[in-house]
């Protein structure tokens, strides 16, 4: 749960006053946005336990909390995504640093392994990084399907798939406008999604 204390308008003002060094402001945002650094890091913690790591559920916190700062420091609206909130984009930093240090702590369990002359159970690929991003990437979907209307979903679907706006109009029978409005109204309401995850 978000900490009600800051609320969503608050955030741009928050991550300017954490980019001029102010570690209270940190310290807020830190707070709302707890359940998304604590829930990673449990999810993450079994797939370090398997590889006998030196991680506790405490060092994986830490390592969420710092892509959280890296995600205040780095975030920028006025970017390329400009669809993007900061909620989302946090969540995608915080998964991908947790992701990245799974990818090292088992490689250096492979050269511990060869080092020492013992085989490599895992191979060279990483599944749970593959696992992992579609769950949350399936996981968004299957929410984002839930709030919409059965029109609204038809047109959603092909729009994934990369349907342009005329063949998802051909491909239902339906004028360009319809598409065009209901592509608005399902944009508004990932957007709405976004901003607030649970």
């Amino acid at each position: 749960m978000k900490d009600p204390t800051v609320s969503g308008e608050e955030i741009p003002a928050l991550l300017e006053r954490i980019r001029m060094g102010d570690g209270e402001a940190f310290e807020a945002l830190a707070a709302r946005y707890r359940s998304l650094t604590e829930s990673a890091a449990a999810r993450f913690l079994p797939s370090f336990e398997s590889e006998d790591a030196a991680h506790g559920a405490e060092d994986l916190a830490q390592i969420a909390a710092l892509a959280l700062y890296r995600a205040a420091m780095t975030y920028d609206p006025d970017g390329r995504g400009k669809s993007v909130t900061f909620g989302l984009y946090a969540k995608i930093c915080v998964n991908n640093a947790l992701i990245s240090e799974l990818r090292r702590t088992r490689t250096a369990q492979r050269k511990r392994r060869r080092s020492e002359g013992v085989p490599d159970p895992g191979g060279d690929h990483d599944p749970l990084a593959v696992l992992i991003e579609a769950e949350d990437s399936a996981d968004l979907v299957r929410r984002i399907r839930q709030a919409l209307a059965p029109h609204e979903k038809d047109v959603f679907d092909l729009y994934r798939k990369g349907m342009s706006v005329g063949r998802i109009a051909e491909q239902l029978r339906c004028d360009k406008k319809s598409v065009s409005n209901a592509l608005y109204r399902v944009k508004a309401k990932v957007r709405g999604l976004l901003q607030n995850p649970s």
